[in-house]
């Protein structure tokens, strides 16, 4: 019987089709909402993973900018196909969130580009889990996303059977006192708008392990 599980559904076909529809926006420095909170902040990567990656437009950024050694995954074939072709500096390979095929502490910022909203819940703990474990003490987590206060889900207007999670998805992790909220930018609006399924934001948040717990503060 078929897996037709959210994953697979992009694996399969979906995720070749977005790119298809989004691929002559994803080179624009000046239109990139992540670039441009990086650079207002003066935040330049040394090693960059970016989950959800397309064909790596936003990480060939980063490397023209700050000299950034990039890594992404996407599960579009077509977008990597494309990516090791046009930047070939890139490390690109085919995947999804919940598993990532990089060693511990390997980058010093995650980046999820605009796809959490399509991951299946069940999977929310899994990329969590993937994403701190890939990212160093002192390194720098950046969610370009839907930022609702209130999750919801509704149905993925490209195809039938595929369901949005949307929610604040920074909560996730800033549950965890490792984390902090160190800025939050409006995507591509000056400021947040309050119509449904348009509320998006890039979070940037630092990871920081020392300190996370301190000692009581009456000494016992």
């Amino acid at each position: 019987m078929p897996d037709t599980s959210q994953k697979n559904i992009f694996l399969d076909d979906e995720g070749n089709a977005w790119f298809k529809r989004n691929r002559a926006f994803l080179t624009d420095p000046e239109k990139d909402s992540v670039i441009q909170t990086l650079t207002i902040m003066d935040l330049a990567p040394a090693r960059a993973l970016e989950v959800g990656c397309a064909n790596g437009g936003r990480l060939h950024m980063l490397h023209d900018l700050f000299g950034t050694d990039g890594s992404g995954i996407d599960p579009s074939e077509t977008a990597i196909a494309d990516g090791l072709t046009r930047f070939p500096e890139l490390d690109l390979k085919r995947g999804t969130a919940e598993r990532l095929e990089f060693d511990d502490n390997a980058f010093d910022m995650v980046i999820f580009g605009f796809c959490l909203y399509l991951v299946d819940p069940a999977d929310h703990f899994r990329f969590v889990a993937e994403a701190d474990r890939v990212l160093e003490d002192n390194g720098y987590l950046v969610i370009l996303d839907f930022n609702e206060k209130i999750p919801y889900g509704n149905d993925y207007v490209h195809k039938p059977g595929v369901r949005s999670y949307k929610m604040n998805f920074s909560d996730y992790f800033l549950a965890s006192p490792h984390y902090t909220l160190l800025c939050r930018m409006p995507h591509r609006d000056e400021a947040y708008t309050l119509l449904p399924d348009q509320r998006a934001a890039v979070d940037v948040l630092v990871k920081r392990t020392e300190g996370a717990f301190p000692d009581r503060p009456d000494g016992k």
